[in-house]
């Protein structure tokens, strides 16, 4: 974690933005603290930086028992005394029965066909050669980012933000870009291309997008893409629109049946995804009013993609402020 971010972040356990964290680092390279803690005083959650990342999930345990591999990996590597105390100490709540390997971790089905539609597609790909149009997978991102116009004064958050290149993306049209996702192996992923770059704007964090460790009326735009069919709705709108600075906007591209085979999808189009946005306290944008079919591409394996036709949806904040869905 590069430290000059820390003051951007706050106990995702309190709204009070003066509550913020402090900083114990274990083991540090140049501006970036590669293994610490950050400790909120008021309430003493910890929370762990593993490998550059800073890990600010409210429950640490539970996190830990969707992710029973990677948590092994970090016992393995820890690089301090200190820390491999710490996650031993937490390994003892972990319950067996519960523990699984989250899939969007490194090994998990959908780990690899993210790293191919961001950054490891090939021209020479069968499916993209079949195309008629020739496209990237990665210019869905492109496309998204450009419609949503950035400035260069504002402050922009990436919720599920996989492995950063819609991030990067944002960096280079803002002030200051951050990126969330749960899997600490897309956010490793991130920052190891962060790392290689020369943005001095951007980081990312592992934390969950209905419970951050932001400030409210933080952003002056936040971006969702494709993860309403995958959190809470509900939770996920009212999230971004405490984030959001008043008259904030918030930019969304939804399939509407991405977890369709499970059962999960909660809106049957476009149509009726705006009037829940408008039921919750934003303004849909002239621009967004009908639904768009944006082209996004994910391998799943050499002989089987999913190409998707995504919706785009732009909506401001709504003045009053208040939730009404």
């Amino acid at each position: 974690m590069i430290m000059r971010f820390i003051g951007e972040l706050i106990c995702p356990r309190h709204s009070n933005p003066n509550i913020q964290l402090f900083l114990e680092p274990l083991c540090c390279r140049n501006n970036e603290c590669v293994e610490g803690f950050l400790t909120c005083q008021f309430c003493h959650s910890v929370y762990p930086i593993i490998d550059g990342v800073a890990v600010v999930v409210k429950d640490f345990v539970k996190y830990c028992e969707t992710r029973v591999s990677t948590f092994g990996t970090w016992l393995t590597n820890s690089k301090t005394s200190k820390m491999k105390s710490y996650l031993k100490s937490k390994g003892r709540y972990i319950t067996l029965h519960h523990a699984r390997n989250d899939r969007y971790e490194k090994g998990g089905s959908w780990f690899v066909p993210y790293r191919w539609a961001q950054y490891n597609y090939s021209s020479d790909d069968k499916f993209l050669e079949a195309l008629k149009l020739r496209m990237k997978p990665n210019e869905f991102y492109e496309k998204v980012v450009r419609l949503a116009n950035p400035k260069d004064h504002m402050v922009v958050l990436d919720m599920g933000c996989s492995m950063g290149y819609s991030t990067f993306e944002l960096a280079k049209k803002c002030s200051c870009a951050l990126g969330i996702d749960l899997s600490f192996s897309f956010i490793v992923e991130a920052r190891r291309r962060l790392l290689a770059s020369e943005l001095e704007n951007l980081e990312f964090f592992v934390s969950d997008v209905l419970h951050t460790p932001f400030s409210s009326l933080k952003f002056d735009l936040i971006m969702a893409l494709n993860l309403i069919d995958l959190v809470q709705p509900n939770g996920l709108i009212s999230s971004i629109h405490k984030l959001l600075k008043d008259n904030g906007q918030g930019v969304f591209a939804n399939p509407y049946d991405y977890r369709l085979e499970l059962g999960l999808a909660r809106f049957v189009d476009g149509q009726a995804f705006r009037t829940f946005l408008e039921n919750s306290g934003f303004e849909v944008v002239q621009t967004t009013a009908k639904e768009s079919y944006i082209p996004w591409i994910i391998k799943i394996h050499d002989r089987s993609y999913l190409f998707y036709f995504v919706d785009l949806v732009m909506a401001k904040k709504t003045s009053n402020g208040k939730i009404l869905a």
